[in-house]
């Protein structure tokens, strides 16, 4: 897979994706990346994906970790299957949700968290706001139809999806039942509505 900044390429193949310049620091291969942040010893990148006034959510499995959770999609960067930074939040978009990676708009957030289950581990979780091949230029309602019709989810990772408002992530309640998020999780996501793009 090829990535191009937007000032290098003027279409986009199903192979690349576009990032603005700002983003170049994580357009690095993943030993660089922890090289250049040596107080983190793990990475993890997360997708914000839109649809007018709703963002993507996915519910972790009832069998894995923090179970029944909603989510953005994402995971952990690897240094064996990935490139760079980039690449793994393209490779974790698809393997999550079946949804191919345009172009990332913008850093949503970054930050660092402490690992309960090994001491002295610091993860750090970066944050996207992203958009999607499926329904890309198409008006909000054709958008998220679909964006709708492609997701896929991985059964021993995910078991639901949905889009939900700002409201609905605000209130942790929507018209399925309770929204519930890891506190990191959910302060992202506010944080994606309080700046999208």
């Amino acid at each position: 897979m090829a990535i191009r900044s937007p000032d290098a390429v003027t279409t986009v193949a199903p192979d690349t994706f576009r990032f603005p310049p700002s983003l170049a620091t994580y357009d690095v291969s993943i030993p660089d990346y922890f090289r250049a942040n040596a107080s983190i010893s793990g990475l993890i990148v997360g997708a914000v994906v839109f649809s007018g006034d709703h963002v993507l959510l996915i519910q972790r499995a009832a069998s894995d970790f923090s179970p029944l959770m909603w989510e953005i999609p994402g995971g952990t960067c690897e240094a064996q299957r990935d490139a760079t930074v980039l690449h793994a939040l393209a490779r974790e978009l698809r393997e999550e949700t079946g949804l191919h990676l345009h172009s990332i708009k913008k850093l949503i957030d970054e930050v660092d968290f402490g690992d309960d289950r090994n001491p002295g581990f610091t993860w750090r979780k970066v944050a996207f706001e992203v958009e999607v091949e499926e329904g890309h230029g198409l008006v909000p309602a054709e958008n998220m139809d679909a964006m709708t019709a492609a997701v896929k989810l991985d059964p021993n990772e995910h078991q639901d999806w949905g889009w939900a408002s700002k409201r609905e992530v605000e209130q942790e309640t929507w018209a399925r039942g309770p929204l519930r998020s890891m506190d990191l999780q959910h302060a992202t996501i506010l944080a994606a509505f309080s700046n999208k793009a």
